[in-house]
């Protein structure tokens, strides 16, 4: 049992000094005035049995600290379950969020190629302005900025639907 004792790890044995400081404390000073009183080989019988005591018995057992150590982790490993699965929600809200806006900034291109506006730059990046759209890029570039209605979404690559609004926009202006 001694053995088991001696074999606890580290984080257990800091948890009980923690906890139970005071039982050691106060063994603490009955070892000295047994040092102080007793001249014999007594003494040192009385102060392995106060160690052994105190090691055996202090409010609760090193078995004990475990479980509370094992429901600590427990409660880490729910919590990150708890971020991961905000984590999931997030990634859906967000793909969900795109898929809208790309659907309705497809919708806009299709509404709004009769007003859209086409302007080339001298340094050859090129402007398509519309009433909810700005679509800015460089000429032989395979990607594109886009603003809607006045947020910035970003780069994004050039595909048939948006090289068709560049296209009219251009040969209308």
């Amino acid at each position: 049992m001694l053995g088991e004792l001696f074999q606890a790890d580290m984080e257990t044995w800091k948890q009980f000094l923690i906890d139970r400081w005071y039982v050691l404390a106060i063994a603490l000073v009955v070892v000295l005035l047994v040092i102080k009183i007793v001249k014999t080989v007594v003494k040192w019988l009385l102060v392995a049995v106060i160690v052994i005591g105190v090691l055996l018995y202090s409010g609760y057992s090193l078995e004990d600290l475990r479980v509370d150590k094992l429901k600590e982790q427990l409660g880490e490993q729910l919590e990150d379950l708890r971020v991961n699965k905000l984590k999931e929600l997030g990634e859906q809200l967000k793909d969900q969020a795109v898929s809208t806006l790309t659907r309705e900034v497809f919708e806009a291109m299709a509404g709004e190629t009769s007003e859209a506006v086409y302007s080339q730059g001298e340094d050859g990046t090129f402007t398509v302005r519309s009433d909810s759209l700005v679509i800015t890029g460089k000429i032989g570039e395979g990607e594109v900025s886009i603003t809607y209605l006045g947020a910035p979404l970003g780069r994004v690559k050039l595909d048939e639907t948006i090289s068709s609004f560049i296209d009219q926009a251009k040969a209308a202006s």
